[in-house]
């Protein structure tokens, strides 16, 4: 199965903003005359992935090579970089042109950044003295689809760089993606922010219509009609919480990255040792596209029922004359079978992580912190785990769930377990401590939590969800319902 997903049932024409972004790369390959070496920052190619096929590239005699600290290996005069601007990057492509020019190799190099060239990025080529060896130019890749109806800007560092470095420039690139999808569907007319980065956002795609206005003549109705931008900050519960979804828990702990899993081929039933395969996750698979929502329990029971139909209509077919119209049929529900093989095999992978009892207690712990109860039990929880030395990051989500839901931790509790997390993973992670206080996310209690009030106000916790027939967005998490989706329906029922 391609990794590269189907468009055509989108709401609007996004696959259009695909193709766009295979044109722009086309041309700038075009324009460099020749056999060429295009080499890709690792995180980019995983993006460009959902935008070009390889082969694609390779018939237009690109060879391609991943970045690298190593020297490029290739017999091609033509060296092209295509890279986020970032410090490092050019570094590290610096060294690789020093190292061409030590060893009298004659060649020509492009950097193209993307979405835009930066300043300080060229400042750095000036310094190593490789500015006036490049051609510089621009990449404009600014989202990229990922499914029908999943648009990404890929800004994996934003809330930091907001909140932590103070760097907004990720804000001005979403203003400018969401300025660039208007050009293609015209101006949107309703514009609703929650908290202070989403108010920038608009202020900021203000500006833009203004100074660059769309040429939207052609467009009586605009194809949106509504666009709902919230901050994270504004919800950091959602996001500690365990998600009981099939593609939740795929992600949980399988992580899904550029729309796809990548697993060792024994857990897809091929036994080749020590080999990867990646597992494309998007609308393309059907039998993905009607399970992905469903509670992880719903799932097992509906694989397990379709298998047993299937094994039911192939014993039909063997013990009975059918006609050719039921052959074709049965033929039909053959071609899904790699489908399912698929998903029973992730479903048994993933099992062998929620069966397991420590799992089911942190589930609990989540759900007595969003519930506000027995403080107590929660902090001990905590301590046991940072003195059973659990993974680092169950440790600090379970942590910051527990401190945003109380507003912060009283003092003394705060320096004891800032305390015993240092003595027991490190005094490394010290940076990591301060920049969670920073952000808010894990500090001392100002004053009193108003989460309780919250929490009753927008009935963030349902009891008795239905998971099988969910009529309540809480079935997510077994009774919680995100918070920020409850901030966006109280909003479009009742006004901004």
């Amino acid at each position: 199965m391609a990794q590269i997903p189907n468009l055509d049932n989108s709401p609007i024409n996004i696959k259009s903003i695909r193709e766009q972004s295979q044109r722009d790369l086309l041309k700038i390959l075009k324009d460099i005359r020749g056999k060429k070496c295009l080499v890709i920052e690792p995180k980019l190619g995983g993006s460009l992935s959902l935008i070009i096929q390889t082969s694609f590239l390779k018939e237009h005699g690109v060879e391609l090579r991943h970045l690298s600290p190593e020297p490029v290996q290739t017999e091609c005069t033509k060296v092209v970089y295509l890279v986020h601007p970032q410090r490092d990057l050019m570094k590290i492509i610096s060294s690789h042109v020093h190292n061409d020019v030590s060893k009298g190799l004659q060649r020509e190099y492009y950097i193209y950044f993307v979405p835009r060239r930066q300043v300080q990025c060229e400042k750095i080529l000036e310094d190593e003295k490789v500015h006036n060896l490049m051609t510089i130019g621009e990449y404009p890749l600014y989202v990229i689809p990922f499914d029908e109806d999943i648009l990404s800007f890929e800004l994996d560092l934003a809330y930091k760089e907001c909140q932590v470095d103070g760097d907004t420039d990720s804000l001005w690139h979403i203003a400018k993606a969401i300025h660039k999808l208007e050009s293609s569907f015209g101006i949107i007319p309703n514009v609703r922010a929650k908290g202070k980065a989403s108010v920038l956002v608009a202020d900021i795609l203000n500006r833009m219509q203004t100074e660059e206005p769309v040429n939207s003549l052609d467009m009586t109705v605009p194809e949106i009609n509504t666009l709902i931008l919230i901050d994270r900050e504004v919800d950091m519960v959602t996001p500690m919480c365990s998600q009981l979804t099939y593609e939740g828990l795929l992600d949980e702990f399988l992580h899904i990255n550029n729309g796809a899993v990548e697993l060792d081929t024994s857990v897809m039933g091929v036994q080749q040792e020590g080999k990867k395969t990646k597992v494309p996750l998007n609308s393309s698979d059907k039998l993905f596209k009607e399970i992905r929502d469903l509670n992880f329990e719903v799932v097992v029971q509906v694989l397990r029922q379709k298998a047993t139909s299937m094994k039911q209509d192939y014993t039909e077919m063997t013990t009975t004359n059918q006609t050719v119209s039921e052959l074709k049929d049965f033929v039909k529900k053959l071609n899904s079978l790699p489908e399912m093989t698929r998903h029973i095999n992730l479903a048994q992978h993933l099992s062998t992580f929620t069966s397991k009892p420590s799992f089911l207690a942190k589930l609990d712990m989540e759900h007595t912190m969003v519930e506000a109860q027995s403080y107590d039990i929660c902090f001990e929880y905590i301590e046991e785990m940072i003195h059973k030395q659990e993974p680092l990051v169950n440790v600090l989500r379970l942590l910051i769930l527990f401190s945003v839901t109380n507003s912060g931790l009283p003092k003394k509790h705060f320096d004891y377990l800032r305390r015993e997390l240092l003595h027991s993973y490190g005094f490394e992670h010290m940076a990591t401590l301060n920049n969670l206080e920073k952000a808010g996310l894990f500090k001392k209690q100002e004053a009193k939590s108003n989460w309780q009030m919250i929490k009753n106000t927008l009935q963030l916790v349902v009891e008795d969800t239905n998971t099988a027939n969910p009529n309540d967005i809480a079935y997510v998490f077994s009774g919680y319902a995100p918070l920020s989706v409850r901030i966006i329906h109280h909003a479009v029922r009742s006004g901004w």
